[in-house]
């Protein structure tokens, strides 16, 4: 046997088990992370996946559902994810573009009736990315119609010139939803469910359909423990910003799609997670920063609104995909904390000086 086909032939044999003995270390490593954390912060329950070049590498649940019930976490229970929801938000609005019904640098208004003035000319990129300079709901009283409160927002200054800053506000993405509406003709749920959701099975992914396997937030306080379920309905204009609920499971298929472009084309995924300038690194539905010559794109959610926090973090150019999710809220440690860890203790991906990343601002 010459040299060069006994070479290729022992490259054959070798790498298989190199990449088990690469699989082993991450279950490993990632196991040592989650059991740490569990400990320290006293979870009641997490569930947590790593996927590289469309593999599942870790994929466990940690805990319980509830404290009292002692139901175990697995890959099939309930999470409310928060702002996490952005970014499925994010793909849905996207999927629109991919589909040639609007163009990301138009102006609302070509879309949506009754727009203020001074938004105008705020486009859907701006608003994907929190450049729009929307004045930021304070005050308002709980059962105001989306309606209304534009009504109110557009009343008041604008919070900083369009496009020359990035600070994070929920109601940029309750317009994305009614833009999904308008355009689509079918509520924003409806339309996730047809064009996100079923296309790739999620089937327990949604908001306020699902009772069996769910884990309701928690919060420790003045030393009790306290459920607080999640009060998000299919019809609130709050739900595109931060009120769906996702398994692991689906979690897992959502990445694989992104990975595999089945759901988005290389085209709209490259523009879904381009950083709306030099300085301003936030993408249309998620956040960036650099690490080494890496970007890492990602999402955080929840907080003691929900009682739940959730966390995705993305390294496209490495396939990988991180998530954490877990049903207890005003941590020390934090699911940011935990993806960043894994990230670099498995995959050597460095953390920025700032931790989250540029722009992060609070989310829930």
């Amino acid at each position: 046997m010459s040299f060069r086909p006994l070479l290729t032939f022992l490259l054959f044999l070798f790498l298989p088990a190199t990449s088990l003995y690469a699989q082993q270390e991450t279950d490993k490593k990632t196991d040592r992370i989650i059991n740490k954390a569990m400990a320290n912060e006293e979870f009641p329950g997490m569930a947590v996946a790593v996927i590289q070049h469309n593999k599942v590498l870790f994929e466990k649940g940690f805990g319980f559902t509830t404290l009292q019930q002692k139901a175990a976490v697995d890959e099939n229970t309930l999470f409310s994810i928060g702002s996490v929801s952005k970014a499925f938000t994010g793909i849905g609005v996207m999927l629109l573009v991919q589909q040639g019904k609007i163009v990301l640098d138009n102006p609302i208004k070509k879309y949506m009736k009754n727009i203020p003035k001074a938004w105008g000319e705020i486009t859907i990129r701006q608003l994907m990315t929190h450049t729009s300079g929307i004045p930021e709901p304070k005050g308002e009283k709980d059962g105001d119609s989306f309606e209304q409160t534009v009504k109110n927002l557009g009343a008041l200054p604008m919070a900083f010139p369009t496009g020359k800053k990035q600070q994070y506000n929920n109601f940029n993405f309750a317009i994305l939803g009614k833009l999904i509406e308008t355009v689509s003709g079918i509520p924003y749920i409806a339309y996730m469910k047809k064009y996100v959701f079923q296309p790739l099975q999620m089937d327990r992914t949604g908001v306020g359909t699902i009772n069996d396997n769910v884990a309701p937030g928690h919060m420790f306080k003045n030393g009790q423990w306290k459920e607080i379920e999640s009060h998000f309905r299919a019809g609130d204009y709050g739900v595109p910003s931060g009120g769906l609920q996702t398994t692991l499971a689906d979690f897992i298929k959502l990445s694989q799609a992104l990975s595999r472009n089945t759901l988005l084309n290389v085209k709209h995924t490259k523009a879904m997670w381009t950083p709306y300038s030099a300085k301003l690194s936030n993408t249309p539905g998620w956040h960036s920063r650099m690490a080494g010559r890496d970007i890492v794109i990602h999402k955080g959610g929840g907080g003691t609104g929900i009682g739940s926090v959730c966390d995705y973090k993305i390294v496209p150019s490495q396939e990988l995909y991180v998530i954490v999710m877990a049903n207890k809220a005003n941590n020390k440690i934090s699911p940011a904390d935990i993806t960043d860890e894994i990230l670099l203790k498995c995959f050597n991906i460095p953390t920025d000086a700032n931790g989250a990343g540029v722009g992060e601002g609070n989310e829930h």
